[in-house]
This record gives C-alpha cells, structure tokens and sequence, in this order.
C-alpha cells in the first residue's frame, strides 16, 4: 500500500510541476509573444498543445508507471523522463519563439504583421537592429529610394510580404500619425457588413474605451484571417487589434 501511494503521490508532484512550467509558457505566450488573436490567428496553439501534451499529461504519466522506491535503477528511470520532457519543452519553446511575431508594421492604408522567421539576418544588419524578444514592436514604413531595396519590396509583395519585413524601412510609429488618419476606416460600414458581430465589435470598443466616433481601424492580416488593428480617431494612437474575423 506505501509503495501505491508513493507513486500516485510523486506522479501528482510532478503533475503539479508540469502544469506550472506550462500555465508560465501559456502566460508569456498570450500575453507577451502572441498578443491576442496572434496565438490562434498564427497557429502557436497547435504547438503549445503539443508542449503541453509531453510535459504535463505524458511526463506524469509515466512516473506513475515507473516510480517504484524499491526499483533498483529508479533515479536513472525518472532522470530519462526528465529528460524527454526538457527536450520536448526546449524545441516547443524554440520554435514558438522562432515564429513569434517580431513587428506590427504600419504601412499607411493597412498593418502588416512580420515573424521573427520572415526576416533575414542581412536584412537586420542592414537595418542595424536586433529581433525584439519580448513581444512585437510597433513600428511604421517608409517607401523604400534604392533600386535593391525596390526590387526586394516588390519580390516580397507577391508572396504576401512587404516593407515591414525590411528593419532598413522601419521608422516610428508616430511619424506615420498623418497618413494613418486619412486612410482610416470608420466602424459604421465594417458593423453594416458584420451585422452578426456587430454586438461583439461595439463590447470590445467599449471595454477598451471606444466608440465608433473616438476610433477608426485599419485592416491586418495574419495567415488567412483579416482582423481590424483599431487606432484613435484624433492621434492615431494604437489600441490593439480586434480579435474577431471580419469582413472588409
């Protein structure tokens, strides 16, 4: 009996330890790597879940199969479990990280968000910069003067990318103010064309201190979906992007 409850015992620690390396993981992702709705718009989701079915479901699975204070190579059993487990974590964390958003580019008429993997490291060289590590950073786009830079702009373009995956054409939000403004769409239309979200379009303006008068938006898209990134009427100042799907 002492031997049963020490297993379900050390497989409950170890359960325990799991789901908080993964509640931690689950934080820094939403709150910090994959701003709502770019966990689920990207597909991190599938990666996390994945994560998370080794370390917290599989690791105490098998201690619970293993543990057993009379085995004779006990400790070497658990420390080959630790380490699956760890190895499992490192290569999930490297490659959320890998595809985490670096930037949320203004591009004048729309946003446009670029993965740390969609730039290269030549391009951040030249752009004499690093990836941000701790979420992405909001920054505006020039029009590219060079011949090389124009023609690596217009390549990027026809597989969906453009001047926001160039640092060299990355210049401060703010100084973007005045053409943001004016090809800033008002919500009355987009709420027209959602009318079956137009409940859920004013609660998430309300809740960030909106209305359809005090902010207007520009379209994002990420992967298939197109969201609005909503910015104040007066001062284009970013507010976030609006977690739902919508026609535009």
């Amino acid at each position: 009996m002492k031997t049963t409850i020490s297993r379900y015992r050390a497989s409950a620690t170890h359960f325990l330890l799991s789901c908080t390396v993964g509640l931690i993981l689950l934080l820094l992702c939403w709150y910090m790597w994959y701003p709502t709705p770019m966990l689920s718009a990207i597909g991190g989701y599938e990666i996390f879940f994945l994560i998370v079915g080794i370390d917290v479901v599989l690791g105490p699975a098998l201690t619970l199969v293993v543990f057993n204070p009379k085995k004779k190579y006990l400790v070497l059993d658990l420390a080959v479990i630790a380490i699956v487990q760890v190895s499992a974590f490192i290569y999930g964390c490297s490659t959320l990280l890998e595809a985490r958003p670096a930037y949320i580019a203004a591009l004048g008429d729309s946003f446009q968000v670029v993965q740390a993997s969609e730039i290269t490291d030549g391009n951040l060289a030249k752009g004499k910069t690093t990836l941000p590590w701790w979420g992405p950073k909001l920054v505006g786009t020039k029009e590219p003067t060079e011949q090389a830079d124009i023609s690596m702009v217009a390549g990027m373009a026809t597989v969906g990318g453009g001047k926001g995956h160039m640092p060299s054409l990355h210049i401060p939000y703010e100084d973007m103010r005045e053409q943001l403004l004016k090809k800033a769409q008002d919500f009355d239309a987009l709420e027209k064309d959602n009318e079956n979200q137009k409940s859920a379009i004013q609660e998430w303006l309300k809740s960030h201190d909106c209305d359809e008068k005090k902010c207007k938006y520009q379209p994002i898209k990420i992967r298939v979906s197109i969201f609005p990134v909503v910015i104040d009427a007066k001062t284009a100042a970013y507010i976030g992007i609006m977690p739902l799907n919508l026609k535009m």
